[in-house]
């Protein structure tokens, strides 16, 4: 069942998107609508490439399997956990951490885009680099 479910639902969540995307496409008869041999192709591709190298992986790994060993020892009495400050809440730092890098890019795509747009010249290449070298 795990199988199947590895397997399928990341390909067929793309395949329903790329075909709402390709229906829309078609209907409006643009021309970035995806011609159906390439669909077929694609679908070909999965089944023959990916569906065996799932099962392939599947089998391996059952059959490779450790037992777990645990990496330390684990006291058998329990002990009180203590609960969360307000600041260290999902709904609070997953914004704050998303902030900072998104407010970078965004700062630094407005300036090189309006130094196109604008016929003006960029001049700030080493600061990107430092953006850039943060964000990793």
């Amino acid at each position: 069942k795990t199988m199947m479910v590895t397997g399928c639902a990341f390909s067929l969540a793309c395949f329903a998107v790329c075909g709402v995307l390709n229906g829309i496409a078609i209907a409006w008869a643009s021309l970035a609508a995806i011609p159906f041999g390439t669909i077929v192709i694609m679908v070909m591709i999965w089944l023959l490439v990916s569906s065996p190298l799932v099962l392939f992986g599947t089998v391996v790994g059952r059959n490779t399997a450790a037992p777990y060993v645990p990496p330390a020892r684990v006291a058998q009495i329990p002990r009180q956990i203590p609960e969360k400050r307000w600041y260290l809440q999902p709904y609070v730092y997953i914004p704050v951490g998303g902030v900072l890098p998104f407010g970078s890019i965004f700062i630094e795509m407005y300036f090189i885009f309006s130094s196109l747009w604008n016929y003006k010249f960029y001049y700030v290449y080493g600061f990107v680099l430092l953006v850039f070298t943060i964000l990793l």
